[in-house]
Parts: structure tokens; C-alpha cells; sequence
């Protein structure tokens, strides 16, 4: 099996190799005259051994069963080392291309003569490179067909049965509904929620509900729905009952022949599907019916259309259960929504394990094994097939020294005619398509249990190449839907959503393993000493180093890093410190993804030019202040990601020159004084998260103008220096739909006039989702920003402190969150803030603050219809304020504060709404004194608040 594993990463490295030469053909051998030929062998080459990989895949049974599974792991190595090469070159070329193009519009010094001495090396050297590679490929392709022939040949078969029917016989065991109840574990409430959804009424119009069970390989997707299927209510509730084992072979006809054969007892011997149907249906006819389909597969509508044709007839209340590895096939032909099945835990992985491992032996006699039975247990990580083979394993294992040694070893380096979770992972990555096999084998170089972040993944595929083009659609959402479809296939699973919002996700222990296994050619994820694993590093193309000392590691670089793609340092103590030498990334020339995050780094070398091929480079979290010029020769560099470097200080003066950056992901506006000039010439950037305005020529606010890809968020500073509205229109803003956050800052008043005309030029498209507008000098808000159109969810204003009345924001539909602060010549806020037209009123605000407010008096001008959501209300830091506005039509709020308003002369006359639960009043004195327990003029209003704070004192709550 693990020559097929082999043999399908083997594939998906060809399959991304075509996809780049055919890519390469059409953009570069224009340029190139007289290698067209050698590119079309390549390909044929290329084509040959694909359908020789397509035969092994189809005829692995046979094939892989009786010849030299060492022969096809090697070629299969191979395969992949010159599918690297071969890449290799190929960018090589199109990243010196790209430097003449660069060089010859930048009019450098001779660039026209230097580009046709270039151009004609081309013609001599690309030819002779191209078919080096070649005639590589072609031996191993001639090698692989010649023994193909010879075992076709001794099997007496050179006509290919069906792939479905060979790959259904390697891979599936076929199923039943029987099933033991007593050797089933951890698995009542899963089976108590089925039958209840088995047996209550269909909730849509159809007669016939689907129910999905989900979930990976082994984790018992089948056992649930076997107890379920005998569970004694079910089967009192059906008036027929049958069970398909379905597996990958998906066949209309042989189904329904199945169905048919499973509730007449005898043989289908109808062929043809109309017949076949209209007899099924004939026999559902009228009848509730319950219909298991066992481990589905197939992801095409039409597929589960044409099978559910005659389901439609059963009486109301039918039911259908499906289990499936895959999600995409739970929203195709679900009707409920999908059950998704977790891992047991570690005690009823324990108790199937010893079921297993002590059957027919006296449990006393083994009470010392149990500790370490327990231990062993835990490598399941939940997975009942993993315990159940374990404790097969185990039960022809009599002492303690076996039983140790299966405890230190990796579940893959187990026996594999033992192992029933091997070819059960097997499967679901055999039908991975192409373009998934690398993603997934990518992600065995990051350390178990290691939390994957869908972008930052999908910009490090991106930077190998993986993600092929879609159409019109940005690479980033191909390999977004890459993810997604790791995640529906269950080979990713939703782990957390962490500090900053972002949803995280795990890889099971198992199937990090299956990872591992496959890609153990060109993956490595190394914490320990390096050494040890020398001789395996030859051909090491990806690879994350934990190790204790990095430094020791990075300073003899010639021991490891020759062929690298993917170099990530993962430090395991925050005390790690490297300093970088000139000659690392000397040696690191290949490299296309380069993650130096936290390695207290204070210098970046000069030599980083030499990584030509270099997309992804990540410098957050170091005490760098600039980078050398030199990286602005990387031409192909896409990302750029420099979070969290408080020191760091300017960016290179030519990053201009950078034409294919896609992200410059910097949080670091407050260190930076300037922009380096002519970023406008970075028109493919969709993330930077700062921009300073500058003075100078090209450092202008017009520099945004052309990047129409700008998304996520940007904070544009120094917007003193924008001289006009003029100016400001040069900026697109509103020409910039996938923007989502959005931040304007003028670090002084200027003049006010022209600051409100330029805040007016600055109007965002409609689709913004949040705005901060900070020490803006004009007297008054554009009119745009309470425009009803605009979908802003989040406003913070601040420190604007001429400004005297506020903008119409109860206008805008979908506001939920506003921050008013520091606008020290807002004395009065009336109507006009509520706004008018058929959206005023803040129809979804949810949190409204006021803060550091120095001559607010009065809020009035609330109607009863306003704020109908409003759940927080805040001021805090009001002096002057001594009224507030009726409240108790307010029916959602749950939180009042009032903080350092010692003006403030009463609660609402009307009172306070139901719905609040907590009310906090700090440095408030009158309406503390008027809140007082019992004898307070306010305390009525306020008494049965469950939560009331007062000088950060708690107040009981009257019963």
C-alpha cells in the first residue's frame, strides 16, 4: 500500500507540473523562440507517464499484488525528484524573464543589449536543460511500461477492467446490518439522537427525509448506524427495512437491483434502469420504509438524483440514513442537518481496546498490562477502528516488553496485514483529486496537534505552486475552497476561534500520520537533532526545524538545505536567538517559502537576493529595523509579512520594484514616517494594512489609487498632507469593494476647511464594513457617512474636536457597534443624530459608547421606535452631561454604565427598561446618592437589577 500512496503523490506532482509548463508555454516561449519543440516532448513525456501512474491506480490489485513494490516506491521518488527539477528550471527562467522585463522598463544601463544576451543564452541553454530532464523521465517512464506490460501479460489481461470495480475491490469491505451491540462503546447519546430524529415526522413537504452521518474513516460511522437500524423502536416504526453497502464503486442500477434483492429475497434479473425502478417503486409503494446507505461516496447531484427517483412513493415518514466521509455529500442529499460524528475518549477507546486484547483470557492475569493498555489507548486519539485494531495486535502479544513496544511506536510502523487503519485512511486520500494530494501531504511538515490558520496555509501553498489558476477567480479563494475541501473530506476538523477572531483548525494524530507516510520523501517536521536524520534529508524539499538550538542548525546549512522549497523555523523556547549568516541563503536557493517568525532576530543579510525563487517570507515578531535593498530583487516575492516588529523603522526605498506582491502585512503605522515612493506600481497588492501620507513626489495619497484589490484592512495616516478633495478622489476609495476596515488619521488639526473637503473626497465603497475616523479637524462629517447605503457594522469617532454636531449614523441599517470619543465641542446631541427616512433609528445597533465627552450637556430626541436592539449603553468621563434621554422603551438593554458623570442629576423619569441586567455607576456622586439602597429618590428604579455596581461596591438584589 504504500507504494500506492507513492504512486498518487508521484501523480499530483505531475499533474502540477503540467499545469506549469502549459502555463510556461503560453506566457514565456513567445519570448524564447526555438524551445517550443523541446516544451511539447516534455509534455508528451510527462503525458506517457500519467497514464502508466493511471493504469497502476486502476489495476493496483493485481499489479502492486505481484511485482516489486521497492521498484514503483522508487520510480515513484524519482518521479517527484525531477518533477521538482523540472519546476525548478522553469521558474527559474520566468523569474530572469521577469528581471529583464524589470531592468529593461526601469531603462538600466544597456537593458536592451543585456535582455538579447540573455534571450540568446536562453535559446543554447533552455533546450539542453529541458531535455536533460527529459530524457530522465522518459528511462523511468520506459522502465514503468515495460514492466506494466510484463505483469498485464503473465496475468492475461491487457484489457483494463473498470476503475470503480478494481479500486472498490482494493480498497472497501463490503458491510452489513448485523452487528453486536455489546462490543459497542461510547456511543448512546449518538444512537438516542438518531432514532429520535428516525422517529419523529418529516419536517419538509417530502415523504422521504435523509439523514447524513459524517465523519473520517474508522471513527464508527457504520457501528452507529447498524445499532440504530436494530434498535427495537426503529424497528417497530418501518414497515420495511434494508441495507446497501454503497462504497466508492457508485452503480444506479446495481443499487437499486440491491434494494430490490434485499426485500424480495430473491435475484434481480431485470438490466436495464426503467425496469429495475418502476419494480422498486412498486414496492415502496405505500409503505414507510427505512433505507441505510453505507459509506457514499459520490459528489454529483445527478448520481443521488437518479437513485431517489422511486423513494418519492413511500408513505410519509421514510426515512433514509447515509453515512459518508464527506460533507460536500451531506449538503447534496441531506434533508436533516448533518450529524457529525466525534471522537471517543480515551477511557472507551480503553474498553474496545480490552475487549480485543483479553478475549477468551482471564482479566485477572493481566491486571499489570492495564496501565500501559491505557497508555496505548491514548495513541487512538479516538478513533475506535485505531483501538479495535490495537487490541488486536495486542491479544498475541504476552508480555510486557511487546506490549512497551507497540507503546513507542508509530501506529504507521505497525504490521500493515494487522493494521485495518491504513487502508482505511487509505482510501479517503486515493480519492483525493490532484490538486489535494500535495496540499495535504504539505501539511505533515508542521509538528502534530499543530493549529492550522486557513490564510496563512493557503499563502504557503500558493507559494509552491499548488493552487493552480480558476477562471476570473483570486488564487487566494481556489486555495480557500482547497481548504474547505480538506475540511469537508474530514481531513482538517474546526479546532477553535482564537484571540483574534480566527477560526483554527487540528488534523487528527492518524491522519497527520497518513501525511507523513506518504510525503516521507520530500516532508520533514524535525524537533530533534538533526543529525539523527542526515542521510534521509538528500532529497528534503519542505521542512519546519523545532529544534532546541536553532542556531546550531542554521549556521551548517550545506548538511540539509539543498533541494529545500519550504524552510519554517519553529522555535521551542521563546529564548531562541539566531542570527542569520551571509551564507545560509546562499545555500537555500531554491527556497519559495521562508517562515522566521520569533526568532529574536535583529538582522536581515544582504545575500536574501539569492533567493530568486523566494514567495513567502515571514520577519514578524523580530527586533529587525529595515530590510536590505536587497530584497527588492526577489521579483517573484508574493508576501510579505512583518506583524508585530515594534522596532522596525523603513521600509526599502525600490519596493516598487516588487510587482508581484500580493500582501505587505505590517501593523506597524506608528513606527514607520514614510512610504517608500511609486507604491503605486504595486497594483496586484490586496493586503497593507498602513499607508503614511507623504509630501514628496509619489509618496502621495494617490498612490492607492490603481491597487483596486485592496482588501481586509488599511489605516491611512497623515492625511494632513492631503492638500484637496482633489488629492484625496486619487485614492479610489470608493473603487475598492473587498475592503472591509477602514482607518483615516490626521495627526493634527490643520486647516479645517480643506480637512472637510478632503474627508469628503475620501468616501469608501459601500461594502465597508468598519470605519475609524481619528483627529479630523473640519467642523462637520460628509454627508456620505449616514448614507443608507453604506454597510458599515462598526464606527469609532475620535478626538475630532471641532466638530459640533454629529453625523445622521441612525441611518445606516446594519450598524451594531459605535465608539463616540473626544469631541470636545459636541455639547448636544438631538434628532438629527437618530436620523430620518424609512432606516433611522439605529434599526441593529447593539453597543453605543460615549467617552472622555468634555462639554456634552444633553442627549435628547429619542422617539419609542430608536435603538430597538440596543443591548450596551455607555458613558464614561461626561463632566458636564445632566440628563439623560428616556431609556425605557430601550427593551433589549442588558448593560447601563455610567462612569465619572458627576453632573448627572437623575435616572430617566420613565425609568429603566425590564430587560437590563447590570448597572454600573462609578465617580457619579448625585445619582449615587440618589441610588441609595432603600432611601434613595432613583433606588425604585434600580431595585430589582440583578446586577448593581456602585463604586465598585455590589449592591444585593431585593427579592
Amino acid at each position: 500500500m504504500e507504494a500506492a500512496f507513492q504512486a498518487g503523490i508521484a501523480q499530483a506532482s505531475l499533474q502540477v507540473l503540467l499545469e506549469r509548463i502549459t502555463d510556461f508555454a503560453v506566457k514565456e516561449t513567445s519570448l524564447i523562440l526555438g524551445v517550443d519543440d523541446e516544451i511539447r516532448r516534455l509534455q508528451r513525456t510527462l503525458q506517457r507517464i500519467r497514464a502508466i501512474l493511471d493504469i497502476v491506480g486502476n489495476n493496483q490489485q493485481s499489479l502492486l499484488k505481484h511485482s516489486s513494490t521497492e521498484a514503483w516506491k522508487m520510480w515513484a521518488a524519482d518521479l517527484e525528484k525531477h518533477s521538482y527539477s523540472a519546476e525548478d528550471l522553469l521558474d527559474e527562467i520566468s523569474l530572469d524573464l521577469l528581471q529583464v522585463g524589470a531592468d529593461y522598463l526601469n531603462e538600466a544601463n544597456e537593458s536592451y543589449q543585456v535582455r538579447n544576451m540573455l534571450l540568446s543564452s536562453f535559446k543554447l541553454s533552455m533546450p539542453h536543460e529541458i531535455g536533460k530532464i527529459r530524457k530522465e523521465l522518459e528511462d523511468i517512464a520506459t522502465e514503468m511500461d515495460s514492466l506494466v506490460l510484463t505483469k498485464m501479460s503473465e496475468l492475461g489481461s491487457y484489457k483494463l477492467p473498470a476503475k470503480s470495480c478494481l479500486t472498490s475491490n482494493f480498497f472497501a469491505k463490503s458491510t452489513s446490518s448485523l452487528v453486536d451491540e455489546g462490543f459497542v462503546v461510547g456511543r448512546e447519546k449518538d444512537k438516542d439522537e438518531i432514532v429520535k430524529m428516525l422517529l419523529t415526522a418529516n419536517a419538509n413537504r417530502s415523504n422521504v427525509s435523509v439523514i447524513p452521518l459524517v465523519g473520517m474513516g474508522g471513527i464508527g460511522k457504520t457501528t452507529l448506524a447498524q445499532i440504530v437500524y436494530n434498535d427495537n423502536q426503529v424497528v417497530k416504526n418501518f414497515d420495511l427495512r434494508v441495507w446497501i453497502s454503497v462504497s466508492v464503486n457508485f452503480d444506479v442500477i446495481g443499487i437499486t437491483k440491491s434494494i430490490i434483492e434485499s426485500l424480495t429475497g430473491k435475484k434481480c434479473k431485470l438490466s436495464d434502469l426503467d425496469p429495475i425502478q418502476c419494480k422498486l417503486q412498486s414496492l415502496l409503494s405505500g409503505r414507510k420504509f427505512l433505507l441505510v446507505l453505507d459509506d457514499y461516496w459520490t459528489e454529483k447531484y445527478g448520481d443521488w438524483d437518479s437513485l431517489t427517483c422511486p423513494f418519492r412513493v413511500g408513505l410519509r415518514g421514510s426515512k433514509v440514513v447515509v453515512t459518508t466521509r464527506s460533507s460536500v455529500v451531506a449538503s447534496i442529499l441531506g434533508t436533516f442537518p448533518a450529524y457529525h460524528l466525534k471522537v471517543l475518549n480515551d477511557k472507551d477507546c480503553w474498553e474496545l481496546m480490552k475487549q480485543r486484547a483479553f478475549a477468551n483470557k482471564d482479566p485477572e492475569e493481566n491486571m499489570n498490562m492495564e496501565e500501559m493498555g491505557r497508555k496505548i489507548a491514548k495513541k487512538c486519539r479516538g478513533l475506535p477502528l485505531a483501538a479495535q485494531s490495537l487490541g488486536g495486535m495486542l491479544h498475541f502479544q504476552f508480555d510486557e516488553e511487546e506490549w512497551e513496544c507497540i507503546l513507542n511506536s508509530e501506529l504507521w510502523d505497525l504490521p500493515q496485514e494487522k493494521n485495518d487503519i491504513f487502508s482505511s485512511l487509505l482510501i479517503s486520500y486515493h480519492f483525493l483529486p490532484s490538486h489535494l494530494k500535495k496540499c495535504f501531504a504539505y501539511c505533515s511538515i508542521f509538528p502534530r496537534n499543530h493549529e492550522f490558520e486557513r490564510d496563512k496555509l493557503v499563502l504557503l501553498w500558493m507559494a509552491e505552486g499548488f493552487i493552480q489558476p480558476r477562471g476570473g477567480k483570486r488564487l487566494e479563494d481556489v486555495g480557500s475552497d482547497y481548504f474547505n475541501e480538506l475540511i469537508w473530506r474530514s481531513f482538517l476538523q474546526f479546532s477553535h476561534v482564537n484571540l483574534y477572531n480566527q477560526s483554527m483548525y487540528k488534523m487528527h494524530d492518524l491522519v497527520h500520520g497518513m501525511a507523513r507516510l506518504i510525503s516521507a520523501n520530500t516532508c520533514f517536521c524535525l524537533a530533534e537533532d538533526i543529525s539523527y536524520w542526515h542521510p534521509a534529508l538528500a532529497n528534503a524539499r519542505h521542512m519546519s526545524l523545532g529544534h532546541a538550538n536553532l542556531q546550531q542548525i542554521v549556521s551548517k546549512p550545506s548538511t540539509w538545505c539543498k533541494n529545500l522549497r519550504t524552510l519554517l523555523l519553529m522555535p521551542r523556547n521563546s529564548k531562541s536567538t539566531v542570527q542569520l549568516s551571509y551564507e545560509l541563503f546562499l545555500k537555500l536557493r531554491f527556497l519559495r517559502a521562508l517562515d522566521l517568525c520569533c526568532m529574536d532576530i535583529y538582522e536581515i543579510p544582504d545575500s536574501i537576493e539569492y533567493l530568486k525563487h523566494l514567495r513567502f517570507l515571514n520577519l514578524s515578531e523580530n527586533h529587525i529595523q529595515n530590510l536590505p535593498e536587497s530584497i527588492t530583487n526577489i521579483l517573484g516575492l508574493q508576501t510579505l509579512v512583518l506583524k508585530n516588529c515594534f522596532e522596525f523603522l523603513e521600509l526599502p526605498a525600490n519596493l516598487k520594484k516588487l510587482t508581484n506582491l500580493r500582501h505587505l502585512d505590517l501593523d506597524i503605522k506608528h513606527q514607520l514616517n514614510y512610504m517608500p515612493s511609486d507604491l503605486g506600481n504595486l497594483v496586484n497588492l490586496q493586503t497593507m494594512n498602513a499607508f503614511i501620507v507623504g509630501k514628496g513626489k509619489g509618496c502621495g495619497i494617490g498612490q492607492l489609487g490603481n491597487m483596486r484589490f485592496l482588501r481586509g484592512s488599511i489605516c491611512i495616516t497623515n492625511l494632513e498632507n492631503v492638500l484637496s478633495v482633489m488629492e484625496a478622489n486619487e485614492a479610489n476609495l470608493c473603487m475598492k469593494p473587498f475592503l472591509e476596515s477602514l482607518q483615516l488619521e490626521w495627526n493634527y488639526s490643520g486647516d479645517r476647511i480643506d480637512q472637510q473637503e478632503v474627508l469628503a473626497g475620501l468616501q469608501p465603497h459601500p461594502n465597508l464594513k468598519e470605519l475609524a475616523i481619528t483627529n479630523y479637524g473640519g467642523f462637520m462629517f460628509p454627508s456620505w457617512l449616514g448614507g443608507p447605503l453604506l454597510k458599515l457594522r462598526t464606527i469609532h469617532i475620535r478626538s475630532c474636536q471641532y466638530c459640533s454636531v454629529l453625523p445622521s449614523l441612525g441611518q445606516l441599517p446594519l450598524l451594531k457597534h459605535l465608539c463616540i470619543e473626544n469631541l470636545s465641542s459636541l455639547a448636544s446631541i438631538d434628532d438629527h443624530f437618530c436620523g430620518f427616512g424609512p432606516t433611522k433609528g439605529f434599526r441593529s445597533l447593539e453597543l453605543l459608547i460615549f467617552q472622555n465627552m468634555p462639554n456634552l450637556m444633553e442627549w435628547k430626541g429619542l422617539d419609542g421606535h430608536d435603538m430597538p436592539l440596543l443591548r450596551e449603553l455607555t458613558f464614561i468621563n461626561c463632566p458636564r452631561l445632566t440628563s439623560l434621554p428616556s431609556l425605557h422603551n430601550l427593551s433589549f438593554l442588558h448593560n447601563l454604565n455610567i462612569s465619572h458623570c458627576p453632573k448627572l442629576q437623575a435616572l430617566p423619569e420613565q425609568g429603566l427598561p425590564v430587560s437590563l441586567q447590570i448597572l454600573i455607576i462609578l465617580e457619579s456622586a448625585i445619582i449615587k446618592e440618589r441610588c441609595r439602597v432603600e432611601e434613595g429618590e432613583d433606588w425604585y428604579k434600580i431595585k430589582r437589577i440583578p446586577k448593581i455596581e456602585i463604586d465598585y461596591v455590589q449592591i444585593p438584589m431585593v427579592a
